[in-house]
């Protein structure tokens, strides 16, 4: 398990979800996510890079080989870093 805070599911169950992985990712801070989208440029580019590199995931894992494990493992990587900026900039908002 590569992350497992409160309020917080780990990337690969996250990633995994079919619906938006943002709000999979931080189930109890949807409206915060939300509304620091509206207002914060910056924090919604991170939210959609988050988003499309999930999407990218899904669709990696769903072809196995060696060239594609390693790519997933980068992409993990980045989400996991991804992540962290969104929950810091909760934090920042004191919306965490």
């Amino acid at each position: 398990m590569l992350f497992d805070r409160e309020n917080v599911l780990p990337i690969e169950r996250a990633a995994q979800m079919k619906s938006n992985a943002i709000d999979t990712l931080f189930p109890k801070n949807k409206a915060a996510i939300a509304d620091l989208r509206r207002r914060d440029p910056v924090f919604d580019e991170i939210c959609r890079d988050y988003q499309l590199l999930s999407e990218e995931y899904l669709s990696i894992n769903a072809e196995p080989g060696s060239e594609s494990d390693r790519f997933a493992c980068d992409i993990r990587e980045t989400l996991n870093g991804l992540r962290d900026e969104i929950a810091q900039s909760l934090r920042r908002a004191g919306k965490m």
